[in-house]
């Protein structure tokens, strides 16, 4: 009986610490590719006016080119309730693993703003961005993170969160995301709210840095 149990308890262990991080990613093996879907409950605010939060789909997909570079696409939702925002924002990043707790990252982010708040809101800003993802273990398969970005059109991102890896190749994350960018030379927007993913990994090799 305690050989069993022991052997069960070394065969757990071998499990746990074959799971790489959770989402979001600061490492991957050559082609493989992750995709993600999730939700985001955003709410906005700008001009002395916000709005109720409103769950909008969101998802990416991530593809290493090798053990240290990736390309990575993401949109999300930016629709608030009774249509007081119904805009979105499209990002494309090159994503550079650091080590296994940091990537750095550096792209393209389109932001489209549509409100009925005000006409001269409805712009659309093409931002130039550069930002970083940071995260550590906390035991049993979680870990924390944060990610942050600033940009032209002064825009600024961030989004903090807790991650837990249900297998090597699956995990989920729940966090917090904070989105700021300009609609004109006196007023900025903001949409924020909790938020909650799924990602999912194929293909690849086995070289990836654990």
């Amino acid at each position: 009986m305690k050989k069993k149990s022991l052997a069960l308890a070394l065969a757990l262990t071998a499990c746990v610490t074959s799971f790489a991080f959770a989402t979001p990613q600061t490492q991957w093996n050559q082609g493989e590719t992750q995709i993600d879907l999730g939700t985001w409950n955003v709410k906005a605010k700008g001009g002395g006016e916000s709005s109720s939060s409103k769950w909008n789909m969101n998802g990416g997909v991530t593809y290493g080119l090798n053990n240290q570079w990736a390309v990575q696409y993401g949109y999300y939702g930016l629709k608030t309730k009774n249509d007081w925002t119904t805009g979105n924002s499209q990002e494309i990043n090159a994503v550079y693993s650091f080590n296994k707790n940091f990537a750095f990252y550096g792209g393209w982010n389109r932001i489209k703003n549509s409100t009925n708040v005000a006409s001269e809101y409805n712009v659309t800003n093409n931002v130039l961005q550069v930002g970083v993802v940071a995260k550590t273990p906390i035991g049993n398969n979680f870990d924390v993170y944060a990610k942050g970005a600033l940009g032209t059109k002064k825009t600024s991102l961030w989004e903090a969160g807790v991650g837990y890896a249900v297998s090597k190749d699956l995990d989920v994350n729940v966090g917090y995301r904070h989105l700021n960018t300009e609609v004109n030379s006196d007023n900025n927007i903001t949409y924020k709210g909790f938020i909650a993913n799924v990602s999912y990994r194929f293909g690849g090799g086995s070289t990836a840095k654990k």
